[in-house]
């Protein structure tokens, strides 16, 4: 990225894999040593990254939909309320322990982890899905960059959705397959990201098919009519 000059223009990308390399780096040298602050370190050093992960779906909100800034605030709003649902009920609502988590020695910090990925990646896989959509009914031309940005992602987000799920259901014996797949996934998206991400290569500037923003104003304006009519029919109701 330095080397490309590319980091300004995905800095959520790079924050992301920075704080990965950060939070790893001590975290192997703790692991090492049989540290009893390893598990805190772990899971703390986790809901960082998650944090900042989501910042790559912003990055490529912000990418995919620059030539269309309706669409994009859109998405952006909705992906950023969205977090912070998830991120209030994780630590809000009560915590019902896995059986892989009752033998940890941070059981309440590793259920709340595993709960706050589950529901995160399911919404990351989401609107990935969407995007796609998005993508292929607006004919909207990616370049390289994006592409494997996206591919990369969607490989480990898909990835760790499995191996949650699984690990729900197998519980403790789930765990040394779970401590491979993981970070083999995350290497696989690596490699897709150092190929696609070697030097900058925008999105093509192609007009698309359909006007992505003219579907996005019909929208507001739809939504502003119900909102309208139930707020009528309220007023109504009320004064009978």
């Amino acid at each position: 990225g330095a080397r490309s000059r590319i980091l300004r223009k995905y800095p959520y990308f790079y924050a992301y894999s920075a704080s990965v390399l950060i939070v790893w780096i001590p975290g192997y040298f703790i692991y090492l040593a049989h540290s009893p602050v390893y598990g805190t370190w772990y899971w703390g050093g986790q809901f960082l990254t998650l944090i900042l992960g989501y910042g790559i779906l912003l990055e490529i909100f912000r990418n995919v939909l620059a030539d269309y800034p309706g669409a994009e605030r859109f998405a952006r709003s909705i992906g950023i309320t969205v977090f912070g649902l998830i991120l209030a009920f994780t630590f809000i609502l009560p915590t019902r322990m896995p059986q892989s988590s009752r033998h940890s020695s941070h059981p309440l910090l590793e259920a709340k982890g595993i709960g706050f990925e589950r529901n995160l990646r399911s919404v990351q896989a989401l609107f990935i899905c969407v995007l796609l959509c998005v993508i292929a009914y607006y004919g909207i031309v990616l370049g390289r960059n994006m592409k494997g940005m996206i591919l990369g992602y969607g490989i480990y987000i898909l990835t760790s959705l499995f191996t949650l799920a699984v690990r729900a259901y197998g519980g403790a014996k789930f765990d040394e397959v779970w401590k491979v797949i993981q970070p083999l996934s995350y290497d696989a998206s690596l490699a897709v990201w150092l190929l696609a991400l070697w030097s900058y290569c925008p999105n093509p500037v192609v007009g698309p098919t359909v006007p992505v923003d003219g579907d996005y104003e019909a929208l507001v304006r739809m939504t502003r009519s119900k909102v309208g009519d139930v707020k009528s029919y309220l007023e109504k109701t009320a004064r009978q």
